[in-house]
């Protein structure tokens, strides 16, 4: 409340004083803007790009007082590239400042270029510099109020070619490369399967079974939740809601919910028959299962019903029986980087659900945000929840990701969090639909926005004379003059972990998330630590620790400053009856030798890693730690990050540090045995596993019961909103929870490397024509409609002709001859066509919404 009240006051004052005398200093629509990337130098690893900087207000921009931020992630400027009269700062994260030198002066009606060049290489549009905003001072050197750049324009990219020069050897992501691509793709009409996840069995029988007018659920004790959502769906594409009543009694037009342990083995597991005589069963071997025989029954109504209710439904007679090949089958949401509003969340809970996932791992606080309400330290959101312009980090977090200069929530994507209530509200909807969420609190490092509130804390109650309750919760070593930086450019991240107060932080921070379940009528089972990412450097300048490790010699320096950590939390949760998850590092450690190796003291504890670092010479690591003993979560970058671009082109947003992930990276993992199923580089270029991959840890037989579960990572710096989400996650999540539920498939054990591609090919082929002809027209409707990804159609001209294809077949492809985007009126591709000049296609769903627009010449 007193955020709001502060923005209120704070947006009444400056539209008084706008009334009362115009500035002398241009205002927010007055400056214009424009970036435009040159081009990228491979062989002195540097991008080249250029600012325009134009004055349209009455005043000159002279050589002080005024400076621009804005946000880009990457390595520094190289300063002596910089032209234009200014110098153009790094300052923490992304947020970067142009500041003039002294030479520079902008008079009214003038433009100037600043040119420069960055370290590394550009290729995504989403990383062109966002959010940028004004900051004036006074003559006393007072900031004023900051003022966004209304007028801001990223100029169109260069041509591919540019992007990827031939020097990088890497192929231009163009329709003729995407048309590549989909070589095995070809449209089939499925019959034998219908459902995804892949059932352990389905079988059907031709005869029709019929629900129509005065359909009933029956159901037996226990399961009145399942009965009603099953009714409540039943409503959306049938118009009325069936009868629901606990009985029984079983027939034609009825729909019965059991469980039966002595039925159905395996947890989660469930049985489904249906016939015209009989009616539906569904039997579970637990509520659980019920939920996932209901949606699978979901998934066998014909697919036009999501969008025209129908008051009768024909289905063919089928005989289903299934289970989970993984008991953990997860999704992680981060909502800390750029908060995303809790439909957002509760509508991946919906999906996830449908496809039968059933751990939510919810990322609440970062760098960039703390994002749980947590009463008994209001600092903790009332500013680590906020981001805006600051000189201090005192009144909030300073923008990252484009989020601007003003904290309102709403206004960009930095502020806002989760209230308690709101927190208790959909941990009780994820139970609701089988869904645990699991929260991560991430220390110590990815620390920074719960320092800065604990400093702001720290700061109050030390004026107040209250010095040792200003300690309790201190998270840093005040005199620590360690030199590091974070993976994302942070250099004030890390927590002290050799005095107490971090300790008692989070106890009294898990506390209080303890009983926001028990609030819920749940239990916390399972707590994320976080543990990822301690920067090199981290530790070696602070006093405290220097005391600390000359009293125990035993930790073996600061390097293993997070062991000796990790195992503090572990001693926390422990006492509390929690499991400790977290991610990789919490259980790796250095050797004598200085590598790093699965730490043994913990293999035998609760505590559970998540696996996320796949790439290159750690393909293995999963494999290390199950065979340490470690049960694991494999949580593959390389397969499973969808924060990470679809594929290469400019146009798709994403990062590509890992390589790229789309929905076959998904579903193509091996998780038994990765290195079958690491087949290609990022760029799709084939590899040889057997050399690539020669003195790599394979996984022991008797270790692949550690292996638990697999989990989709969805990072949200360059997610804005639940849209752009669900554009990220879908149809990813679909690949994903194929292979949660249906594990590792029989193409997956073939030696030959020949035979398993055409096996996997074979698979991956049926599996897409599920998707673009079922799943696809479904989620055009399910819960209100998804933003998924729709594919640009692959396309080439050859002998006169125009041939395309598509990722999904199924979709349908449009296209036009004349250089117009295509829309819904455009004629329908069906076949080669033929062409004298440039044709522009487009994929389309049914509603009519079209992807990137393809163009071959």
């Amino acid at each position: 409340m007193k955020k709001t009240i502060f923005f209120v006051l704070g947006s009444f004052f400056v539209l008084s004083c706008s009334h009362m005398k115009k500035p002398d200093y241009p205002a927010g629509n007055e400056i214009v803007l424009q970036w435009e990337f040159i081009g990228n130098n491979v062989s002195e690893n540097y991008f080249s790009s250029v600012f325009t900087l134009e004055n349209r207000s009455e005043h000159t921009l002279g050589n002080s007082g005024w400076a621009i931020y804005y946000n880009q992630m990457g390595q520094g400027v190289l300063q002596e590239s910089v032209t234009g009269n200014v110098r153009i700062d790094h300052i923490n994260g992304d947020l970067v400042k142009i500041s003039p030198l002294e030479d520079f002066e902008l008079e009214p009606g003038q433009s100037v270029e600043i040119s420069f060049h960055k370290s590394g290489r550009l290729v995504k549009k989403n990383e062109s510099p966002l959010g940028p905003y004004m900051v004036y001072t006074d003559a006393g050197g007072n900031e004023l109020a900051p003022v966004a750049i209304e007028h801001y324009k990223i100029k169109p990219f260069p041509p591919l070619d540019v992007i990827y020069p031939l020097e990088t050897s890497i192929p231009l992501p163009d329709a003729g490369w995407v048309y590549e691509q989909n070589r095995h793709q070809l449209l089939l009409r499925p019959e034998k399967r219908r459902i995804i996840p892949t059932p352990v069995k389905e079988s059907y029988s031709g005869k029709a079974i019929t629900l129509k007018e005065g359909l009933m659920i029956h159901y037996g004790e226990g399961l009145s939740r399942e009965a009603g959502y099953l009714a409540k769906m039943l409503e959306e594409v049938m118009g009325t809601a069936p009868s629901v009543m606990q009985s029984s009694v079983g027939g034609p037009n009825i729909i019965q919910l059991l469980t039966d342990k002595a039925k159905v083995t395996g947890d989660e597991a469930y049985q489904m028959i249906g016939n015209g005589e009989n009616g539906v069963m569904v039997t579970g071997r637990n509520s659980a299962g019920v939920f996932y025989g209901i949606q699978s029954l979901l998934s066998l109504l014909p697919v036009n019903v999501w969008a025209n209710p129908e008051p009768q439904i024909e289905l063919e007679s089928f005989l289903i029986n299934d289970g989970p090949a993984f008991e953990y089958r997860g999704m992680h949401l981060d909502i800390a980087r750029n908060f995303l509003e809790p439909a957002a969340i509760r509508k991946l809970i919906e999906v996830m659900a449908f496809y039968k996932m059933n751990k939510l791992h919810l990322h609440l606080s970062d760098d960039e945000g703390w994002r749980l309400e947590i009463p008994s330290l209001p600092e903790l959101t009332d500013i680590g929840g906020y981001r805006g312009h600051t000189s201090d980090n005192r009144d909030h977090i300073n923008p990252n990701y484009g989020s601007g200069p003003l904290p309102e929530p709403g206004v960009g994507h930095g502020s806002g969090f989760l209230s308690r209530e709101t927190f208790i509200e959909i941990l009780r909807f994820a139970d609701e639909h089988h869904i645990e969420v699991i929260p991560e609190i991430n220390f110590p490092g990815h620390a920074r926005a719960a320092i800065y509130a604990m400093e702001v804390r720290y700061d109050r109650l030390m004026k107040e004379g209250k010095e040792e309750d200003a300690l309790q919760y201190r998270l840093i070593d005040p005199e620590d003059a360690s030199l590091y930086i974070s993976a994302q450019n942070f250099d004030d991240n890390v927590i002290c972990v050799c005095h107490e107060a971090p300790y008692l932080f989070y106890e009294t921070v898990v506390e209080e998330v303890i009983m926001m379940y028990e609030e819920a009528g749940l239990t916390l089972k399972v707590l994320h630590a976080g543990g990822d990412e301690v920067p090199h450097g981290s530790w070696t300048g602070s006093p405290i620790c220097k005391e600390f490790l000359e009293s125990h010699p035993e930790i073996g320096g600061a390097e293993n400053l997070q062991a000796y950590f990790e195992g503090r939390l572990l001693e926390i949760l422990k006492k509390k009856s929690l499991v400790m998850a977290g991610w990789e590092e919490i259980a790796m450690k250095k050797s004598d030798e200085g590598k790093w190796i699965p730490n043994p003291e913990f293999a035998d504890d609760d505590m559970l890693p998540y696996v996320w670092n796949s790439q290159g010479e750690y393909l293995d690591l999963g494999n290390r730690l199950a065979n340490a003993g470690y049960p694991i979560i494999l949580c593959n970058v390389t397969n499973f990050y969808f924060d990470l671009a679809y594929n290469h082109h400019p146009e798709e947003p994403g990062h590509y540090w890992g390589g790229y992930v789309n929905t076959r990276r998904a579903f193509e993992l091996i998780p038994f045995d990765v290195f079958k199923s690491t087949l290609t580089d990022r760029y799709w270029k084939a590899i040889d596993p057997a050399e690539a991959f020669k003195g790599l840890e394979r996984l022991k037989p008797e270790a692949r019961e550690n292996i638990i579960g697999i989990q989709g990572q969805l990072w949200s710096e360059f997610v804005k909103g639940g849209e752009m989400m669900e554009y990220f996650y879908m149809p990813k999540l679909i690949g994903l929870a194929e292979r949660a539920w249906a594990g590792q498939r029989a193409w997956g054990s073939i030696e030959s490397i020949e035979k398993r591609i055409e096996a996997m090919n074979s698979a991956w082929n049926e599996f897409a024509n599920l998707v673009g002809q079922r799943e696809m027209p479904r989620l055009d409707y399910l819960f209100g409609g998804f933003n998924y990804r729709l594919p640009p159609p692959g396309a080439l001209i050859k002998d006169g002709q125009l041939f395309a294809n598509i990722d999904f077949p199924g979709l349908t492809i449009r296209y036009t001859t004349d250089g117009s985007e295509p829309d819904t009126d455009s004629p329908v591709y069906s076949g080669p066509v033929e062409l004298s000049g440039k044709a522009t296609l487009r994929s389309f769903d049914t509603r009519g919404r079209g992807s990137r627009v393809t163009v071959v010449d």
